[in-house]
């Protein structure tokens, strides 16, 4: 399976933190592995989790607890640790789960939206929006209404949001209330293995991600069917057969199935444009940054926090969520462009990329943050 975007969001952000002198630590949970199901039965309060939390807090000494991710190992019972300590707690909210079980405010196909003001997300547990069980979902949905009663969300003392977007979906919603401690503090890329974006362009294009029905493929797939333009798909996932299908009847349509991260920056970096055709509201896109610092240029669909991303005709296009013929359109045109103004949009992108994705920026807002609390 290819590294889930949270955990490298973890890693990058650790190293960051090490690398401007701050002690940081790692502390994680697993759901998976021995006694699943009785973590899952904890996922209100893990009283393990709250316990190890403490024991962490005492012999490391934070000045900051930072959350990314709570899940059901952890449990909401982590802050509780660390409020115990009366240690600020900082919590980047890499999804919308606070807000529904399933996380995305997607499912079966489309958008699903029905959770965000409600107190008890009843019509989720209905539909089995969490893992395809009307029992794990009706649990997943107590916790939320349990923590929400209890103010749980209310004692964190700063939230993170990747974009404006974001936050503003939480604005709306019945979590309204934390709003006011919520920063909008952009997700980073490391460059890797920097070179000029003057000498890339090997005329394929390019999709790096799972292969799941939210992630768009379908309409990508359709766009280059018989367009007979080289498109390398990276990654895996429930739609690995569909994509390879596709694959047998277009010569065009490659897959390439999953890549060490190395890999994929040497992939991204010869690539024409990246193709990200997300069909849920994905609060940042971090193979976007990763693009443009390789001077890569996007072309995405026109929803979320992609509309703050992209700016089309600067540094990639953007095409209407879900129209395989639009995004063919734009390939098309983009397609047509001279050398000198594709080389224009490369440049385009790896400054925006200086501009808002670099680490340097991203650790001056954090830290600020930080000192804030201190």
């Amino acid at each position: 399976m290819m590294r889930d975007g949270e955990d490298s969001a973890v890693a990058n952000e650790i190293e960051l933190l090490r690398s401007h002198g701050i002690e940081a630590e790692l502390l994680s949970f697993n759901n998976d592995g021995k006694n699943a199901f009785l973590k899952l039965l904890q996922m209100p309060f893990n009283f393990k989790s709250y316990w190890a939390v403490k024991k962490k807090i005492r012999s490391f000494k934070p000045h900051i607890v930072h959350i990314h991710q709570l899940h059901f190992a952890a449990s909401p019972s982590v802050i509780y640790a660390a409020k115990s300590y009366k240690v600020p707690v900082v919590y980047t909210l890499h999804n919308y789960n606070l807000l529904c079980p399933s996380g995305l405010l997607f499912f079966k196909e489309k958008m699903f939206m029905n959770s965000i003001n409600k107190s008890f997300p009843l019509e989720a547990v209905k539909k089995k929006v969490y893992l395809n069980s009307r029992s794990k979902t009706f649990w997943f949905s107590f916790t939320l209404w349990l923590h929400q009663t209890w103010r749980t969300w209310n004692t964190v003392d700063r939230f993170i949001v990747y974009s404006e977007y974001a936050k503003k979906i939480f604005v709306q919603s019945k979590l309204h209330s934390i709003a006011d401690k919520m920063e909008v503090v952009p997700n980073f890329c490391i460059p890797y293995d920097d070179r000029s974006v003057e000498e890339q362009d090997e005329g394929y294009y390019i999709y790096v991600g799972t292969l799941t029905y939210d992630k768009g493929i379908p309409v990508m797939l359709e766009a280059f069917a018989d367009n007979k333009l080289p498109l390398k798909i990276i990654g895996n996932g429930p739609l690995e057969p569909l994509v390879k299908g596709y694959g047998l009847h277009y010569p065009n349509i490659r897959f390439v199935g999953y890549k060490p991260k190395d890999e994929v920056f040497n992939l991204l970096e010869h690539a024409t444009a990246l193709i990200f055709p997300s069909l849920w509201l994905e609060p940042f896109g971090m193979v976007i940054a990763e693009a443009f610092s390789k001077g890569i240029p996007v072309i995405a669909c026109d929803q979320g926090n992609l509309k703050e991303m992209i700016n089309s005709g600067y540094n990639g296009l953007k095409f209407e969520t879900n129209n395989d013929k639009e995004l063919r359109i734009k390939v098309d045109y983009y397609e047509a462009l001279s050398i000198e103004e594709k080389a224009v949009y490369r440049r385009n992108a790896k400054n925006t990329y200086l501009k808002k994705y670099a680490p340097e920026l991203h650790a001056e807002q954090l830290l600020n943050i930080y000192q804030s609390l201190l």
